[in-house]
């Protein structure tokens, strides 16, 4: 669904007058003022920033809190400055039971600064000059799925650790959304890829290993661990290596988010400067404040871990899916309706690089030649069965959530 919403969603681009072959700049946010009305475009653009945001604040918190507790297996200590309930100096010398070594008390630690100083320049750069990094990430991601699955087939795979269907859906759902929420990015990406670059071939084949990787490597470590409350595969990897094979593991459990993360806060921040630049809500210094500051001084709030996971699970359900998902699909149903609007027209910046190359057509198919279904259909069906898979799990952390408190 993600990667036919992304595909529908480059179609809209490419209905907008000037960008048939994608030859102009268009972001996401320009889409929806060009086929929605002023309102629906001012609550389409709070929502994307919002998105944005979710994934920025819990992307700065993991990676702080995991650079936290490396510091601490690697010197048996990590400092901060704590602001409440104990304003002063604060240090921690365990890992603790807590998703942060200094419990539930809010600071600013080490771990934080180390981060910060390392994503926060790369928000000021464009995307095509984040490639290195993303490239690295790419590989060091490789190197560490790698040593997993060797990790996995050490301890030894027994199938019966797992059950056909689970006890918990509460968490599941909203974390498979997040994991698959990238439509937003899509357009960004158009803007500053290659014009020879193949736009559906690329989605496609991005998705199918993202999703390959995510299904053996969560059905591997399942088979491979038993799980105790509140554990997640880094804690099993963590707790069932020995010897050298649990240095190395380690090693790696630490550098997983570190790497993860670090790779995609600099991605959010651009994109989000992209769009209040794009249409003029503010100057690029303020964007630049907005997107790549003003992230890390509401991440503090959220480090000490309270409500992360909440966070998390319910804007994913109720943000991140619906502009994700269900916005990229109304808007490419309604570019099959609306042909021409002059004022977005004008504001289209052509992009005069690559001009030597054969440009992506605009007439690219969202749907296989073979497969007999009109775009349209597919479309309207799939805005329809996001819309009622989004109210049965909103409807069942509600139930969850209900049954918790009695």
């Amino acid at each position: 669904m993600s990667t036919l919403a992304a595909t529908m969603l480059c179609k809209a681009m490419s209905k907008i007058p000037g960008n048939e072959s994608f030859e102009g700049r268009v972001e996401f946010t320009t889409i929806a003022k060009h086929f929605l009305p002023r309102w629906a475009f001012v609550i389409v653009l709070c929502l994307l920033v919002i998105s944005l945001m979710s994934y920025l604040i819990s992307s700065i918190v993991i990676a702080a809190q995991t650079m936290d507790l490396a510091l601490v297996a690697m010197f048996k200590k990590s400092y901060a400055v704590e602001f409440y309930p104990h304003p002063g100096y604060a240090i921690s010398e365990s890992q603790g039971s807590s998703v942060s070594p200094y419990g539930d008390a809010y600071v600013l630690s080490v771990g934080y600064v180390i981060v910060l100083l390392m994503t926060v320049p790369l928000g000021y750069f464009n995307l095509d000059d984040n490639i290195i990094v993303q490239n690295g990430a790419f590989i060091f991601m490789i190197i560490i799925f790698l040593e997993w699955f060797v990790n996995f087939f050490i301890v030894g795979l027994e199938s019966k650790r797992t059950p056909a269907v689970g006890a918990s859906f509460d968490q599941v759902f909203g974390n498979v959304i997040f994991n698959y929420a990238f439509v937003i990015t899509v357009p960004s990406w158009v803007n500053e890829k290659r014009a020879s670059v193949p736009i559906n071939a690329s989605l496609w084949t991005a998705t199918s290993i993202a999703t390959l990787f995510y299904l053996s490597v969560g059905l591997f470590g399942a088979w491979a661990f038993d799980y105790g409350p509140n554990q997640d595969l880094l804690d099993a990897i963590n707790i069932n290596s020995h010897g050298v094979a649990h240095d190395i593991a380690r090693v790696f459990v630490y550098l997983f988010p570190i790497v993860a993360l670090l790779s995609s806060i600099p991605v959010f921040s651009i994109i989000i400067r992209y769009n209040l630049v794009e249409n003029n809500i503010c100057r690029k210094p303020w964007a630049n404040f907005w997107a790549v500051v003003f992230p890390w001084i509401l991440s503090v709030v959220f480090y000490a871990g309270a409500g992360l996971l909440s966070l998390i699970n319910w804007a994913s359900l109720l943000v991140n899916g619906t502009v994700n998902f269900a916005i990229p699909l109304l808007l490419y149903i309604l570019s099959t309706r609306v042909t021409h609007h002059p004022v977005i027209e004008a504001n289209i910046q052509v992009d005069e690089e690559d001009t030597s190359e054969e440009p992506d057509s605009a007439d690219f198919r969202i749907l296989p030649s073979w497969l007999p279904i009109p775009e349209i259909t597919c479309g309207v069906g799939l805005l329809s069965l996001f819309i009622f898979f989004l109210l049965g799990i909103i409807g069942i952390n509600i139930a969850v959530a209900a049954g918790a408190n009695f």
